[in-house]
């Protein structure tokens, strides 16, 4: 393998394992928008089974900090820092 080939597929590896799981505020809050069917500013169970926001369902409960059903912006960004 040369080395220019190496190179690429080492910043290639690097690119996968530092981007697939990144998400920044901008992706939240677009993520959040489209699920919020009704517009009331969160995504609640339902929105999040409809849209298939898998990590959401499954992380539900410890996102909704405030028990109120439904899972903002602030609460995502909260438990990501």
């Amino acid at each position: 393998m040369t080395s220019l080939a190496k190179f690429f597929l080492c910043l290639v590896l690097c690119w996968l394992t530092t981007n697939s799981e990144a998400f920044t505020v901008v992706d939240i809050t677009n993520r959040v928008k489209e699920l919020d069917s009704n517009k009331d500013g969160g995504v609640s169970m339902t929105e999040a089974e409809a849209g298939n926001a898998t990590r959401i369902k499954e992380h539900f409960e410890k996102l909704d900090a405030n028990k109120d059903g439904k899972v903002t912006v602030e609460e995502i960004k909260a438990k990501n820092q």
